[in-house]
């Protein structure tokens, strides 16, 4: 199901995941985005089925509209994951398919992807091989980095591998 948008500013890194500096205007912005984010966005602390993205178009717009206010160079994450909220319908943008990233459903977007593989940091891990976004083109290889994954941590009791409420993205790079 198509859920909804992250927003990350943009600083032309390999690595385009869920995993970087997202809703970076929040800060900023704090008394004008604290509450609606709070109330709209950030639910999945509290819900499971909730993945921690936005749906609302006029939200969607006032954050494009202060990101070139302050000189912002930002890109817009389209987010498909199995997660049952939010629903983002009506989609009217140019988008193109990034890849798939395996994370967090929000807070810090933790991605097994970026700190597994990418990174270089996992031995076992090194012969996955990821496309020119830092995220696995696939899907069947995504499945089997997961099932080696859940493998080692069930086997290890593994203190290196991030444990935590996962769903797997698939992402797209929306084009204004």
């Amino acid at each position: 199901m198509i859920n909804g948008i992250i927003f990350q500013r943009d600083d032309n890194r390999e690595y385009k995941g869920v995993e970087w500096d997202n809703w970076y205007l929040n800060n900023i912005f704090s008394e004008l985005l604290e509450d609606f984010f709070g109330e709209n966005i950030e639910k999945s602390w509290y819900d499971s089925n909730y993945v921690d993205v936005c749906n609302d178009y006029s939200f969607i717009e006032k954050y494009i509209e202060l990101s070139k206010r302050e000189n912002i160079k930002f890109r817009m994450l389209l987010c498909e994951t199995d997660r049952l909220k939010p629903r983002l319908t009506n989609i009217n943008w140019k988008t193109k398919f990034i890849g798939y990233d395996y994370a967090y459903l929000g807070g810090s977007y933790y991605s097994a992807v970026y700190n597994d593989i990418y990174s270089k940091r996992i031995q076992q891990f090194l012969y996955f091989k990821l496309n020119c976004n830092g995220l696995f083109e696939h899907i069947e290889n995504l499945n089997e980095f997961i099932r080696l994954r859940e493998d080692m941590i069930s086997q290890d009791n593994n203190m290196i591998l991030e444990q935590g409420d996962f769903t797997i993205y698939k992402l797209y790079e929306i084009n204004l």
